[in-house]
């Protein structure tokens, strides 16, 4: 497999929470049973944005509605601290507060120390803490992969790409198991990775740049990371289809959320599909049953992350080879990496290049 890296950018964040000092709420009986109420969830962007807010603000609410239980929604929350907006749940007497954002990692186990109110984190497992602190881990690679096959088997080309609006875990793990995916299928195809930026989540402007240039240089499938960011991926294969012949589209792999039924549509192959049901459930559950504090995993194993029925047609036989994969991975007879570093998923991405040489 080739490997072309257009834009490259790194970010090693180093987070240290000290948990040497306890307040008397949390050292009393953090095990306490609660019975739940009424929880929040936080997100940083809107949470129409058909991505990793709305699948969040989605799942917790279908689930509030299931349960009687009041949501409270704080949207567009950004990524600065939310302090403030925390606090102001905390007088709103909320049993359990979701920050859902990877920069929440630090701020919310810190209110939770200080305050008392039980909080869900995205990856940071050693900031869990019986009583106050759970947190939610996504290992989307495995589907990743999947994805992978599916591109590797369709592109006509024989160019695909992954643009990305930065390198946090969750992404960098999703694009070692696509490009592995790629690989394995068929090493012969070249893969181009983008890198928008530094956190550029909702950097559109910048996304539709970036697709536009991976496109130019010959990629007819776009493997797509951005949160907000991705609508500026959207914009550019449009644009690029509407002045195309069809054999010459280009096609969309989403992340996270559904968007089946928006302007991708029309060329959105599939998305690595992630279902916060059975981790906001456990977490309720534990909370309720005095619990409280652990770390819950999603995956392909529970159906956490799954890939999304295909809206558009797709070759029966590039299905086959899906599920086949799938069973593969199932039965361990296919081992996907598990990468969440940016420096060390450079080096597997150039290894896998090698390869091919």
């Amino acid at each position: 497999m080739k490997l072309i890296r257009l834009f490259r950018s790194g970010l090693i964040v180093g987070v240290l929470l000290s948990t040497a000092w306890m307040p008397w709420f949390a050292m009393d009986d953090v095990s306490a049973k609660t019975e739940v109420d009424k929880v929040a969830i936080v997100t940083p962007a809107s949470r129409s944005n058909q991505g990793w807010d709305q699948q969040g603000v989605d799942t917790l609410v279908a689930i509030g509605k299931d349960r009687d239980i009041e949501v409270e929604v704080v949207e567009n929350a950004g990524n600065d601290p939310i302090t403030p907006v925390l606090r102001d749940l905390a007088d709103d007497d909320v049993d359990l507060v979701f920050c859902h954002a990877s920069g929440y990692q630090s701020e919310c186990p810190e209110f939770a120390q200080s305050e008392g109110v039980p909080v869900v984190v995205i990856e940071n497992p050693d900031a869990v803490l019986d009583g106050l602190v759970a947190d939610i881990e996504t290992q989307a690679q495995k589907v990743a992969y999947l994805a992978g096959v599916m591109a590797a088997a369709e592109t006509k080309t024989g160019k695909v790409a992954i643009v990305v609006s930065g390198e946090p875990p969750t992404w960098n793990y999703m694009t070692a198991g696509f490009a592995q995916g790629v690989h394995d299928t068929n090493p012969d195809v070249e893969l181009i990775y983008s890198v928008i930026g530094e956190a550029a989540y909702d950097d559109s402007p910048n996304a539709k740049r970036v697709t536009e240039t991976v496109i130019a240089a010959g990629a007819d499938i776009v493997f797509g990371m951005g949160d907000g960011a991705s609508f500026g991926m959207i914009q550019a294969i449009r644009e690029h289809n509407a002045e195309s012949e069809d054999e010459q589209a280009v096609r969309f792999i989403d992340v996270i959320g559904d968007k089946s039924d928006s302007e991708a549509g029309e060329f959105l192959m599939t998305s690595v599909l992630f279902d916060y049901t059975g981790a906001y459930t456990t977490m309720i559950d534990d909370l309720e049953a005095g619990t409280f504090g652990s770390v819950y995993t999603m995956n392909l194993e529970n159906e956490g992350v799954r890939l999304l029925e295909p809206p558009i047609e797709i070759d029966p036989a590039t299905m086959e080879q899906v599920e086949k994969a799938r069973q593969g991975i199932l039965d361990g007879t296919i081992t996907v990496p598990t990468i969440s570093d940016a420096e060390e998923l450079e080096t597997f991405l150039d290894d896998l290049a090698g390869d091919q040489e």
